[in-house]
This record gives structure tokens, sequence and C-alpha cells, in this order.
């Protein structure tokens, strides 16, 4: 039986350097890069587990499309990050945010939560229940609202200091309150998952940043710096998405589904 799990899971172990090195290979944009990284094991993942698909990609759709509009307009806006070039020319939503933000952030959610259902269930929810995805659903539509609210009103008001840092708080904050709180036993079943999402995006970070795909431009918004010799990259995006950012989507996913053990 462990030899089964162990084979299913070779190919994902090894992809990460397999998409690195033909990334390299190619010269890749950011587009060829994410389909790589995300993409393919996304594909695999699905193959795998076809009754999944769906409620998958409704729950991504739903998380990642107001997330990446609204992190990406503020971040591009104040420096915190900024993604120099895009397949889809020059434009930009609402002149920040690029498509292939929202595209990444979706494919990383998806991921994520195919990565879940592969390997820490036996059996897919096979519906997303009623209720649940309207509360989800409004809980991250309410601050699309609002932002584009402030986007068409005031928009000065869009310029906040330090964004990552307490984007990262908002979102993991929670999270970490209720592991702690109502489900302790969540970081053991997901210890793995968070080291294979920790090696995965930390050689994909490694690999976008030594090809260009995007930079950290204003240090000011930024509390510091992880240095790796060759590359280096904030602390925020070290702790809240290489660090944290797998186990945060894994956590929300099995948590709309009630799948948590107390």
């Amino acid at each position: 039986m462990q030899y089964i799990v162990i084979k299913k899971f070779l190919p994902l172990i090894l992809w990460p350097i397999v998409a690195s090195l033909v990334s390299f290979f190619l010269r890749a944009n950011i587009m060829v890069s994410m389909l790589l990284f995300f993409g393919a094991p996304a594909i695999y993942l699905s193959i795998r587990k076809p009754s999944c698909m769906k409620m998958v990609a409704i729950f991504s759709a739903i998380a990642s499309v107001p997330l990446a509009i609204i992190i990406d307009y503020i971040m591009e806006l104040t420096g915190g990050w900024f993604l120099p070039y895009s397949v889809f020319g020059n434009f930009r939503l609402f002149g920040y945010v690029t498509i292939e933000q929202i595209i990444w952030l979706f494919l990383y959610f998806y991921l994520v939560a195919m990565f879940y259902e592969n390997f820490l269930e036996e059996h897919c929810a096979h519906r997303l229940s009623g209720p649940a995805v309207k509360y989800f659903a409004g809980i991250l539509f309410a601050p699309f609202g609002l932002f584009l609210v402030v986007l068409f009103t005031n928009p000065e008001l869009l310029n906040i200091h330090y964004f990552y840092l307490k984007m990262g708080f908002v979102l993991v904050l929670p999270m970490i309150i209720l592991i702690l709180f109502k489900f302790p036993g969540f970081y053991s079943k997901f210890f793995w998952s968070g080291i294979y999402f920790f090696f995965l995006s930390l050689t994909y970070e490694i690999t976008a940043l030594l090809l260009g795909q995007w930079t950290f431009p204003v240090k000011h918004q930024l509390i510091g710096y992880i240095n790796f010799g060759i590359v280096e990259f904030p602390l925020e995006e070290f702790v809240f998405w290489i660090t944290l950012g797998s186990v945060g989507v894994a956590f929300y996913y099995a948590l709309l589904h009630k799948k948590l053990k107390q």
C-alpha cells in the first residue's frame, strides 16, 4: 500500500525540478512557467480523480478571482512587486492587474485543492453545499465590492504601505487561531503536503526570479529579505506564500467542506 502511494506521488516530487529545467531551457515567460509548475501537475491529479474537478474548479474560481485582482492591484500600485512582461501586451486590468496573476492564483488554488483530494481524502465531497458556498463567496466578494467602490471614488486610499504584511496577517492569522484552538490536529495531517508545496513554491520562486518573470522593486514596502546567494526575495513572500500558502488554501478548502477533524 505504501509503495503504491509513493509510486503515485513520485511524479509530483520530481516535477518541480523538471519544470524548472524546462523553464530555463525555453527562457520561459511567466505564462509558460506557471503552466509547467502548476498546470501540468493539476492535469495529472485531475486525471487521477476526475470526480473532484468541478468542485475544485468552483472553489478555485470563487477564491482566486477577487483575491488576485485586489492583491495584484495594490502590490503593483505600491511597487511591492512588479510583472514586467505580459503575453497580453500592455493590457492590465484597472491599469495594474495582469491576466497572468488571475490565472496563476486560480491554478495554485486548484492544484492545492486537487492535491488535498488525491492524497488526504479517500472520497470527494461530490458537491459544494449551497450555504457554505454562499458564505464563502460573500466573504470574498464583499471586500472585492468595497475595493471597486474605493477604486472608482477615492483610489488613493488603495496606496497601502506594507500591504503584503498586512494582507498576510488578515488571511493567515484567523487560520492559525482556528487551528490552535479548534483544529489542533490539522498540521499533523497536512505536514507532508506542506513540505511538498514548500519545495515546489521555492523552486518556482527561484526559477521565476532568475528568469526575470517578476521583481520586488520598492524595498521599503517590505519588512525584510531572504537571500539565497543567487536571488533574494521578501520575507513576506517566504512566510505567507512559500511556507504557509498551501496550508492556508488547504485549510479553507477543508473548512468549506467541513472535513477537518477536531
